[in-house]
């Protein structure tokens, strides 16, 4: 206890929250933990009888269900999930939960032309919170003849483990009439 009313007063002290005695932090600690133990065991026995539906592999997706609880007012509702929103062009369709897989490591012309084959055309490439290409930056340009994985370690400073195989990179892309296409995210498999 003298460990919990030393850590919590030291973050009171960060943020200016007023400091607490040994006495007051057991007695709010003492409330807390009783709460944080039957969200967490409501949340796990909810999600539980989620994972029983997928296990079984014969239910519809009206058979699922969202819920939502707050224990304060007391609130407790479910709801059939909405199936995710279809996306299409061309021949293709895909949902925000797909992905599109790239093996080998392609150079930034060779992504480019590979979304051009899919009649997407591609104005922006990131990975993570950095800026591969952009179509608007002539200095971009330069950057064509490089692997998308070495143009990751190289702008985004990204470090690649040994034992990942794989790096995601979000494009945006463009149709010929110049309609936003969003497309999955791209996992280029490397190794």
């Amino acid at each position: 206890m003298d460990l919990i009313a030393g850590l919590a007063n030291m973050r009171a002290r960060n943020y200016s929250i007023p400091e607490v005695d040994k006495l007051k932090a057991k007695f709010i600690a003492g409330r807390i933990i009783p709460a944080i133990a039957t969200s967490t065991a409501m949340a796990t026995g909810l999600v539980c009888l989620e994972l029983y539906k997928v296990l079984d592999g014969s239910h519809k997706l009206e058979d699922y269900r969202n819920t939502f609880a707050n224990l304060a007012l007391p609130l407790f509702s479910m709801a059939e999930p909405v199936p995710p929103k279809v996306m299409k062009h061309r021949d293709m369709s895909w949902t925000v939960w797909d992905r599109w897989i790239i093996k080998g490591n392609p150079t930034l012309k060779e992504l480019l032309q590979w979304l051009k084959e899919k009649g997407l055309n591609a104005y922006s490439i990131s990975c993570g919170s950095c800026l591969l290409y952009n179509s608007m930056f002539p200095r971009h340009k330069e950057r064509m003849d490089k692997k998308v994985v070495d143009l990751a370690r190289e702008v985004a400073k990204l470090e690649l483990p040994s034992y990942r195989c794989h790096l995601d990179v979000v494009v945006a892309c463009e149709d010929d009439d110049d309609n936003d296409i969003d497309i999955p995210q791209i996992s280029i498999y490397f190794r």
